[in-house]
């Protein structure tokens, strides 16, 4: 678009701030009406923002400003129909097989954003109108999210159809994988947080602590991963081979958390996915030769594919899925916030220095203390439960009540 409308370089960076701030800014509200209207009704809406901004971008954009408009709107539109509504109506829709279905969930964002990418890329290749054709395949999306939206969405099952599936899956579950630590037995404490109340969780602080840390390595890892491998030795051609590898293992990180989180439980699996993503960011630092290079591509990968999964997965086992979304919104604001600061900072210190390792460095050891505080913090606890039995990662599994 900036080259076929002879834009600056400094449009590109309004648009992408337009969207992404759109994106941040609208998530307490979009989390609050998940909550009062459904999921069902905030995908409808996203589809219709989505495809009223690409019809625009497609027919009238011709200035920057409209363009900036245009990409907030579809910022906006993101907000309705990506993280918060989808993963509100899985969770609701699961319970024993909660986190395998939002690793699914995640593993089916990353894949279809890698395919897209290509379907807009050979669109717009092929057509005689340009960027323009990219913003009609947008448009079609769109319509078909709305008609999944309409005809196959539901916020949730009845709860008597809910109830018999988890027993089902319980007593399987205690026949051939007696070893399964989540969920646990789905007894309610009474407890009906709201969230002012979770709010208070040191739990729930050191999860966003995680959420924040983990975004500081990935927003560095997309801003100045590839200039650093250059300028570790590794061709252009070389340091760009990584960003497939980290896709492909991005999708089993997603999906093998799940599997994982099952059998040892949310909070252990998320230990394990935040050692994975440190030891990943550590061999970025010192990526020389062939197997510096992808072992950190394939480590890195595998290790964010999984700490994107493993927070929404405790989130959702230690609240009520009633307030799950607005906290999931406070979380998404965590990792903006860190999106923010560490591609900035980072630039920063190599401009002055030349190098990269100690901000890695330091990364890394953010990494460490979310690790750290994760294990020693442990799970909410309810006021209103003396004592409950030993299971380090007791959570909620029907959304009726949290655990602790």
């Amino acid at each position: 678009m900036t080259s076929e409308l002879h834009w600056e370089r400094g449009a590109l960076g309004l648009l992408i701030a337009a969207n992404m701030t759109a994106d941040g800014l609208a998530a307490p509200c979009v989390a609050a009406l998940v909550t009062r209207i459904g999921a069902r009704r905030c995908l409808v809406i996203g589809c219709i923002l989505m495809g009223a901004a690409s019809i625009a971008l497609a027919t009238w954009v011709t200035a920057p400003w409209q363009a900036a408009l245009a990409f907030g709107v579809m910022g906006l539109a993101a907000a309705f129909i990506s993280v918060i509504p989808c993963q509100t109506a899985a969770a609701a829709w699961f319970g024993h097989r909660r986190p395998f279905v939002l690793s699914v969930l995640f593993a089916a964002v990353g894949l279809g954003g890698f395919v897209f990418v290509w379907v807009v890329t050979g669109a717009i290749q092929g057509s005689s109108i340009g960027y323009r054709m990219g913003c009609w395949v947008f448009f079609g999306f769109s319509v078909m999210g709305l008609l999944v939206a309409l005809f196959l969405v539901r916020d949730k099952p009845a709860a008597e159809k809910l109830q018999v599936w988890e027993n089902a899956d319980k007593e399987r579950f205690s026949r051939h994988r007696s070893s399964l630590k989540f969920p646990p037995p789905g007894e309610s404490n009474g407890a009906n947080l709201r969230v002012r109340d979770a709010l208070c969780s040191p739990a729930l602080w050191a999860i966003y602590f995680c959420m924040f840390a983990t975004t500081c390595g990935s927003s560095f890892v997309i801003a100045h991963a590839q200039a650093h491998l250059r300028d570790l030795g590794h061709s252009p051609v070389a340091a760009a081979a990584t960003i497939g590898i980290i896709s492909a293992a991005l999708v089993a990180g997603n999906l093998g958390i799940g599997s994982i989180a099952q059998r040892v439980g949310p909070r252990l699996s998320y230990f394990g996915a935040l050692t994975l993503f440190a030891l990943g960011l550590l061999t970025l630092a010192y990526a020389t030769g062939s197997v510096g290079l992808y072992g950190y591509a394939v480590i890195y990968g595998v290790g964010f594919g999984a700490v994107q999964v493993g927070p929404m997965v405790l989130l959702s086992s230690y609240w009520d899925l009633k307030v799950f979304p607005m906290l999931t919104a406070f979380g998404l604001l965590m990792q903006t916030a860190g999106a923010a600061v560490s591609p900035v900072s980072a630039g920063i210190y190599f401009d002055r220095t030349g190098h990269y390792e100690p901000v890695l460095l330091v990364i890394v050891a953010m990494v460490f203390v979310s690790m750290v505080l994760l294990r020693v913090i442990g799970p909410p606890k309810s006021k209103s439960v003396e004592a409950r039995p030993a299971g380090e990662d007791a959570g909620v599994h029907t959304g009726a009540h949290p655990t602790h």
